[in-house]
């Protein structure tokens, strides 16, 4: 099948965790990983695809070694599109992951999901697995994450996240292509395996566009209606339902 690809990753951090830090520990922590892909990608257009369909399965492994942090993490996720009439597209598509460890093993919060936001309004660190979400700003009083029994955002060891899509490419040529599009999405972040729910999502339906110029790239815009709010933290009152949420970011959706 000349859709399929695999590609593999071997990467070493090292972080050094100064001040205070709400949900990790002070000091030295390092990371030795190897990560596994395997993608079946089919879509006509990476910008606006009009058809096909992408599907990815990735496996991360951070052997416990001695000095290391370890965790092994597992990610799915689908998307496909369809054509309904003249250009009008319709997509959708799900992602889900977990994160686990190794026996008794010491434990951190790295590489823990948080949904929310984009990559302009997300944490801008290495330590998290964040996760776009339109209609919840992400930051630091805008992400979906569970909290532990101090009120602490400690991240996911588990996330789902449905995205539904209706699109038209307006305008498309070489020095512009503009994309409106009415989205909804839902996800969540659960603090283990024993609390998911796939019921118990984070809604947001709304409206948006993409926007692709060639001295720009794609820059997407949306505007989304926050149907549920997240709870209070010690880092903020958590967000109101019902609010709208003006969102921006910059590279491709897919």
């Amino acid at each position: 099948d000349d859709y399929f690809q695999i590609s593999t990753a071997l990467s070493y951090q090292l972080y050094n965790v100064e001040g205070q830090s709400s949900f990790l520990g002070t000091g030295t922590a390092n990371i030795l990983s190897i990560r596994q892909v395997i993608e079946r990608n089919s879509l006509d257009n990476f910008i606006s695809p009009m058809s096909g369909s992408k599907f990815s399965l990735s496996a991360e492994i951070a052997p416990p070694l001695a000095g290391f942090n370890q965790y092994y993490k597992l990610k799915t996720s689908y998307q496909h599109h369809h054509t309904i009439i003249d250009k009008l597209v319709f997509s959708a598509s799900t992602e889900s992951g977990y994160i686990g460890y190794f026996g008794a093993g010491e434990r951190s919060n790295f590489q823990r999901f948080y949904l929310g936001g984009t990559q302009i309004q997300q944490r801008q660190n290495f330590i998290n697995d964040n996760i776009d979400m339109r209609g919840f700003p992400g930051g630091f009083n805008g992400v979906i994450s569970p909290v532990d029994d101090f009120q602490v955002q400690v991240g996911g060891r588990m996330y789902v996240k449905h995205v539904l899509e209706l699109r038209y490419p307006a305008v498309s040529n070489e020095q512009l292509q503009l994309i409106p599009y009415l989205f909804v999405d839902a996800g969540n972040a659960y603090a283990n395996l024993n609390e998911f729910d796939p019921f118990r999502l984070k809604r947001a339906a709304g409206m948006g566009a993409r926007v692709f110029l060639p001295i720009l790239g794609l820059v997407d815009l949306s505007y989304g209606y926050r149907l549920d709010g997240t709870a209070a933290h010690n880092d903020g009152d958590g967000l109101r339902p019902r609010t709208w949420e003006f969102l921006f970011n910059i590279g491709a959706p897919f």
